[in-house]
């Protein structure tokens, strides 16, 4: 192993400095040279990936390309393939361990500000609880000691709250119906009206189509615990919400699980939330990370194509209009909701968690987002350990002789399919992300600002601190990590005022009785959270059509366009949304049970263009006129070509600067099959009249590759449009 090299090169968005690289045993530090001794500290389990490029005699180097789960992407260059390898191999040695116990965590020794507060204690569950009203002032709900010692369900919190009506001997026989044992718990009291939101796991339905009537009657117990009173306006529909698609929930029966059978509840509804599995999110989180993957080499852009594919931003809206219907279910229609999703840890706490930020200004202070976290996240059990993968692979690390061609693309992964993180996910990133979108939208009702959630997110794969170490509340408490680590809550107490947003009114919430408190964002409104992404908003636009920000809104635009009177083709699209004055129409047109969340939602009854008065559809969904909408994508696209190649031709000298070290080495370093090491040819990348790409716009990267042929040369927008 080595502990220090000496005139290193590091390059980060193609800005090069010199200086010594040091690695101890938890970080690799580079500290720059005279004047600035400008110090960049990386932690090991932050490494997403660590690729070795051999020596090459061209630009007398060899190198190292780390990127980093924070978005952070570094090369480093050394003068010797030998320093480069034997720091490549101290990195694996350092970061590859077997024990969690090795981690950072258990050796970190804070500074006296943080020595001096414990907030190991922060969150008490019978404290949240009461403030909620149980035990107080709310009778119909009781503490349960069940799972005291953690035998009854080793996932879930010691201190449980249930109804009170049902004894702990029922709730023994419900809990071997539902997945884990991880049976309905109290989550949230909403202080207007006393309805609730519950969580737990899926029921184990299985093929024979089992029933329980413990299950059964815990539910209807949930469910009674608020009544509202038979007057005008009064409208309770209490919703069992499955955050899956309806086709996972129903392949789950094949595996002895499955979803509610309705007929055995008909004292509530149920909604999928069509939210994807932890396998669909890891890999869109892939194509990000495949997008930004030459911020090293390169100040340009990402690949906004490989942006619009990775889906991310439309799984952040099926998230946020998910937790939107939960709270309006509670809010407007006074009724309790139970979501769940498969072990309920994962879609569960996202949606819970974001429900509650939506319907109590107390959540979107420090502290009382501290204390969500606590509760929904880590006494809940969201498995930190395993969705953050905070143990490394040893496919992290790759050789430049290892990038085959048909592996390139899996070892490139933030994610990997190695069978010791194969159920890594960005979970609680997403969760963060959502909240980002809640600020963005409103930035007078958090008392924290958008940095809050960033080094949150850094400290979520640091592990520098105790509180995201293990998988839940047992195993930490057996691990004792609030007696050998530090909370990762100290960090942010301390700093509170360095978090703190300047923008923020807490007299917009002290409305009457809470109705003025409440927020209901536009789950359509949906943009990149690019300050973690280290990029402006208008390089992580996804500009496709007419520079407008995220996919979702580009959509709308063309959506909008095509609406217009004017247009030849005019179409109406369905309204998703919830309001006070549309309970009439839920009323009079019943949705019938395990109905899928988007045929839940309920059309505006004023929409004299869709429907007639008695609230029928005017016209049905085989009339769409398809050709229309393409020939529309088609308009919106065409009218940004030329701005689109001119950009191009503005960017490609500055990149020419920027890569012109990488032109000149072997085609090792670069991730296509054939190049020009011509570099006066890049030059000719600008002309762009007789409609030509040339091949050596491959040689920095595909950051431009696709749109360029496309656009620049016949003049047909591609297939992203």
């Amino acid at each position: 192993m080595i502990s220090q090299v000496s005139d290193v090169e590091m390059v980060r968005r193609g800005s090069n400095s010199r200086g010594t690289l040091f690695l101890t045993t938890h970080h690799l530090i580079f500290r720059e040279n005279e004047p600035s001794k400008r110090e960049v500290w990386i932690c090991y389990p932050i490494l997403a990936l660590v690729e070795r490029r051999p020596f090459s005699s061209f630009t007398g180097f060899s190198a190292l390309r780390l990127r980093c789960r924070d978005f952070a992407f570094i090369a480093l260059h050394f003068k010797t393939d030998n320093d480069c390898k034997e720091v490549y191999d101290t990195l694996m040695t350092f970061t590859c361990i077997r024990s969690v116990e090795k981690l950072y965590a258990f050796y970190y020794r804070p500074g006296s500000l943080e020595r001096a507060v414990n907030t190991w204690n922060f969150y008490d569950p019978i404290k949240e609880f009461e403030r909620m009203g149980v035990g107080k002032w709310v009778s119909t709900w009781r503490f349960t000691s069940i799972n005291e010692g953690y035998q009854y369900c080793p996932t879930y919190p010691a201190v449980l709250v249930v109804p009170t009506s049902i004894t702990d001997t029922v709730l023994n026989y419900a809990g071997k119906y539902r997945s884990k044992s991880r049976i309905p718990s109290l989550s949230y009291i909403h202080k207007l009206n006393n309805c609730t939101i519950t969580r737990c796991s899926q029921p184990l339905v299985g093929l024979k189509q089992n029933r329980s009537p413990q299950d059964e009657r815990f539910i209807h117990a949930i469910f009674s615990t608020t009544v509202i009173p038979n007057t005008y306006g009064a409208s309770q529909e209490n919703l069992i919400a499955d955050a899956r698609p309806t086709t996972n929930a129903l392949a789950q029966t094949a595996l002895g699980a499955g979803t509610e059978n309705m007929e055995n509840y008909k004292f509530a509804r149920k909604v999928y939330l069509g939210i994807d599995n932890i396998h669909v999110m890891r890999d869109s989180l892939n194509k990000v990370y495949e997008a930004l993957k030459d911020s090293d080499i390169t100040p340009l852009p990402p690949n906004r194509e490989l942006l619009y594919k990775s889906n991310w931003l439309k799984h952040i809206s099926t998230i946020m209009e998910g937790a939107v219907l939960m709270a309006q279910r509670l809010h407007y229609f006074h009724s309790h909701v139970l979501v769940h999703c498969s072990d309920g840890w994962d879609r569960t706490a996202q949606l819970s968690s974001l429900a509650q930020i939506f319907l109590d200004p107390y959540f979107r202070t420090i502290d009382g987002f501290i204390i969500l976290v606590e509760k929904e996240w880590l006494a809940f059990g969201h498995r930190f350990a395993e969705r953050c993968g905070h143990l490394a692979s040893e496919k992290t690390f790759v050789q430049a002789s290892d990038r085959s061609s048909s592996q390139s693309n899996s070892q490139q992964n933030f994610f990997n399919n190695d069978p010791g993180v194969k159920y890594t996910a960005p979970v609680f990133h997403q969760f963060l992300d959502c909240v980002y979108q809640i600020l963005r939208q409103f930035p007078e009702r958090f008392e924290f600002q958008e940095r809050f959630l960033r080094r949150m997110l850094y400290h979520l794969y640091s592990c520098q601190y105790g509180t995201f170490l293990y998988n839940c509340e047992r195993e930490r408490r057996e691990a004792n990590v609030d007696t050998r680590t530090q909370s990762v809550w100290n960090y942010f107490v301390v700093r509170r005022k360095e978090f703190l947003n300047s923008r923020y009114k807490p007299e917009l919430d002290q409305g009457d009785r809470g109705n003025d408190a409440v927020l209901f964002p536009n789950p359509k409104d949906i943009k990149w959270w690019h300050e973690i992404y280290g990029r402006t908003e208008e390089e992580m636009s996804v500009a496709t059509l007419n520079g407008i920000g995220s996919t979702a809104t580009a959509s709308a635009e063309v959506r909008n366009r095509h609406n217009s009177p004017n247009h030849p083709q005019r179409h109406h699209q369905h309204q998703q949304q919830h309001s006070v004055e549309e309970r009439s129409y839920h009323r009079q047109n019943p949705t019938p049970k395990g109905r899928p969340l988007s045929q839940i939602s309920t059309p505006p009854p004023n929409n004299s263009d869709r429907h007639n008065q008695s609230g029928t559809s005017v016209q049905s969904t085989s009339e769409y006129d398809y050709e229309g909408t393409l020939s529309s994508f088609k308009e919106v696209a065409n009218s940004t070509i030329s701005s689109w190649t001119t950009s191009i031709a503005e960017t490609s000298k500055e990149w020419a600067n920027a890569a012109s070290p990488y032109l000149q080495t072997t085609t090792s370093y670069l991730p296509t099959s054939s190049y020009v090491t011509d570099i006066d040819s890049v030059d000719k990348v600008s002309n762009f009249e007789d409609g030509k790409i040339r091949a050596e716009m491959d040689l920095a990267s595909t950051m431009y590759h696709d749109q360029i042929t496309s656009f620049a040369g016949d003049k047909t927008p591609a297939t992203t449009c």
